[in-house]
């Protein structure tokens, strides 16, 4: 090994360093890795400087070793003709790629990309010269065996050096990570420390919001209560139950009509196709088999007994073909008679129902339904801003435990990385 950095320390030696501990804040952390990257370049530079003097001295000694290999026949003129051409090509591959690839000029090493570009062409010289040589490994081990030993014994060392600069780069490498990865650490941990003052704010925000929806909300209560405890308001909903029982009394009316007209829609029906009614009373006509008791009027009351008696007299004349004559007849006789009643019954019904439906309009329900409505949406904003509240409060809790996992990612990395054991201060 050529170097010192990047070599594992005895087992016995790291036991006996007692490491130094110092209370840090994150606000040093830069300055503190900027020293460590600092350090390890000025090392990485300063023994990556020996090295490229002393491949120089190896370049040149691997140069000569070429150049006397170049001068030297071989014996090639004591060999078989066929055998001489292929000793001669392996020996002129090896001695070109020497030449070529020894010729290349090294960087002077001032920075640690000075060291990069140093390590690829060493590296590019060592794989070359090593590809030539792998290639005519016979030619050189049978018939240039000192040569193959002595290039063989330089290429060595000037490979553990390149393994051994490799190993400073990839070191580097993962300090540039381990730099990285504390950097974001640290940046997280701040916008973290941000996040919770931000997040209390919305919090504190939504509850005093909370606060006020539970005022408005009372305010609502009170004000639906103050209507419903009003006069009018209790006069609504008698006239609202006299309403919906009114509802019972016009279906039993209708029931009453309808079973009535339903004994004599045969004959209605058939009486569509055979009469010259003209167009008012053919749909009054429709309007008595569908639903009596809408055509059923004062208005209407003559043209219905009209129409009813002129079904009669053609049931009676056979123009309206029905199965039972004399009972057709007999039930348009019986509902005549009742036109008056189920009128007068329709007109009390009526009446009974404009009557309760002007005292209900004294009422105006306008404002309890906005009242209604406005409790109905200050309860769901509520039901929001408790929700957001937990939310936040759930978010809060998550980034809080967060920070102190960024503090201690920060302290490994930090100490694996530097020869002071680092303590953070917590402000």
């Amino acid at each position: 090994m050529v170097f010192g950095w990047g070599k594992k320390k005895p087992e016995q030696q790291e036991a006996d360093i007692v490491a130094r501990e110092k209370q840090i804040t994150l606000n040093e952390i830069p300055d503190i890795i900027s020293e460590i990257r600092s350090i390890r370049e000025r090392t990485i530079i300063a023994e990556v400087k020996s090295f490229r003097n002393k491949i120089n001295l190896n370049r040149n000694t691997i140069q000569n070793i070429a150049t006397d290999l170049e001068s030297d026949s071989l014996n090639l003129d004591d060999m078989d003709t066929h055998l001489s051409r292929i000793v001669k090509r392996g020996k002129n591959d090896v001695i070109s790629a020497i030449k070529k690839e020894c010729n290349a000029t090294l960087p002077e090493i001032d920075s640690f990309e000075d060291v990069k570009a140093f390590n690829l062409i060493t590296s590019r010289l060592l794989k070359k010269i090593g590809d030539a040589l792998g290639r005519q490994s016979n030619v050189i081990h049978i018939f240039a065996k000192k040569y193959a030993k002595k290039l063989k014994s330089d290429l060595t060392i000037m490979t553990d050096g390149n393994d051994e600069i490799n190993t400073v780069i990839t070191n580097y490498s993962e300090l540039e990570d381990n730099a990285k990865q504390i950097l974001d650490n640290i940046s997280k941990r701040e916008a973290s420390a941000k996040s919770i003052i931000e997040l209390h704010q919305q919090q504190e925000k939504t509850e005093k919001n909370m606060q006020d929806l539970k005022s408005i909300i009372e305010d609502n209560i009170k004000n639906i209560k103050n209507i419903k405890d009003g006069k009018q308001y209790v006069e609504f909903l008698e006239n609202k139950k006299k309403i919906d029982s009114l509802s019972s009394e016009k279906s039993k009316i209708k029931n009453e009509i309808g079973l009535q007209f339903v004994k004599i829609s045969r004959p209605l029906n058939k009486y569509v196709y055979v009469s010259a009614l003209d167009k008012p009373q053919k749909k009054l006509l429709a309007g008595l088999i569908d639903n009596p008791y809408d055509v059923l009027t004062e208005t209407n009351k003559n043209d219905i007994a009209q129409i009813l008696e002129s079904v009669r007299k053609g049931i009676e004349s056979g123009s309206v073909s029905v199965k039972d004559v004399s009972k057709s007849i007999s039930q348009i006789d019986e509902t005549l008679p009742k036109l008056d009643n189920f009128i007068k019954q329709i007109i009390t019904y009526d009446k009974s129902k404009n009557d309760i439906e002007v005292k209900l309009s004294n009422f105006d329900d306008e404002q309890l339904r906005l009242e209604e409505s406005n409790l109905a949406r200050s309860q769901r904003d509520k039901l929001d801003a408790e929700s957001k509240i937990k939310l936040l409060d759930s978010e809060i809790t998550k980034t809080v435990e967060s920070i102190p996992r960024y503090i201690k990612s920060i302290e490994s990395i930090l100490n694996q990385i530097s020869a002071v054991q680092y303590k953070i201060k917590q402000s």
